[in-house]
């Protein structure tokens, strides 16, 4: 019963994921074209990952007024599956952190 509740929980972050996803994948690429890219290419950017992470972390607020704004009633089918809005965002946010993370990982292995 328990596994069951999870997996469904963790669909539904996923799931929720899809939909936020174009808008945060899109300021990380920003994030690490922009910023990251340059400084790996030009030696100076061993020191500026928790300063990148921190960013990306300010703008998780950001997308969550924008999807409010624009989505203000899309909540139903997933407080329905038992999962509130708290639980949506703070999964979309670790989930997104380690997409970004793995993006600067890979970045640094292909630069150095």
């Amino acid at each position: 019963m328990l596994m069951a509740f999870l997996i469904t929980q963790l669909r539904a972050v996923g799931l929720f994921y899809r939909g936020v996803a174009p808008f945060m994948l899109g300021i990380s690429g920003l994030i690490l074209a922009a910023v990251l890219l340059p400084a790996l290419q030009e030696g100076w950017g061993r020191g500026l990952l928790p300063g990148l992470l921190l960013t990306k972390l300010a703008t998780a607020p950001v997308v969550w007024y924008l999807w409010e704004q624009l989505r203000p009633g899309q909540y139903w089918f997933y407080f329905n599956l038992g999962v509130s809005r708290r639980r949506l965002w703070s999964g979309v946010v670790a989930l997104d952190g380690l997409v970004f993370l793995g993006g600067v990982v890979a970045m640094r292995a292909g630069v150095a």
